[in-house]
């Protein structure tokens, strides 16, 4: 009675699903004053990961890949523009405009999912450049997060997760005292 009663688990918790296209991540936390444009800020992002997926799924040692809706480097962006609004009132507006450089360095979960249980690793990390012409400054902001769990991983909680990493980042970037220093005066 045991056998079958697991055998009926691992059926269902298995064999319902399908596989999602892609991983939604939601960089841009809306706002209702989108009026921060690249005239006062220019936001360079590129991404040259030789993998640019941000799943990674480790199952029975076959591994398979789900890339992010949009490119991460517009995502990046976008979520950064989204973060810098906040600074609106004081960034300064002027002949040159602000240039901040990104280099997406990491940016992926991996997961590992085994017949009853399930861990994922989360790492993100930005390279920062903040060119003014006379001063350069390179600053790395990095998040990681981890979580583990019975059964079979749910690929929504981990979009909720990346995201809210992804978040915590990009506020990290623009609440930095340098980027601040930098954008500002």
């Amino acid at each position: 009675m045991k056998y079958i009663i697991v055998l009926l688990v691992v059926i269902l918790s298995n064999g319902c699903t399908t596989a999602p296209s892609n991983f939604i991540i939601n960089a841009a936390p809306s706002y209702t004053d989108n009026s921060l444009t690249n005239s006062s800020v220019n936001i360079d992002v590129t991404d040259f990961r030789t993998r640019q997926d941000i799943l990674q799924t480790n199952k029975a040692g076959k591994i398979s890949y789900l890339p992010a809706q949009a490119p991460t480097s517009s995502l990046v962006k976008q979520g950064l523009l989204s973060s810098f609004n906040q600074l609106k009132p004081t960034i300064r507006h002027g002949f040159n405009s602000n240039l901040v450089k990104v280099n997406i360095g990491k940016m992926s979960i991996k997961l590992t999912q085994d017949s009853f249980s399930y861990n994922t690793k989360a790492l993100i990390e930005l390279n920062v450049t903040l060119d003014s012409g006379d001063k350069v400054v390179n600053k790395t902001f990095k998040r990681t997060g981890a979580s583990k769990g019975p059964l079979k991983a749910d690929i929504a909680v981990m979009e909720q997760d990346f995201n809210q990493l992804l978040y915590l980042i990009l506020n990290d970037i623009s609440q930095d005292p340098q980027v601040i220093n930098y954008l500002t005066l």
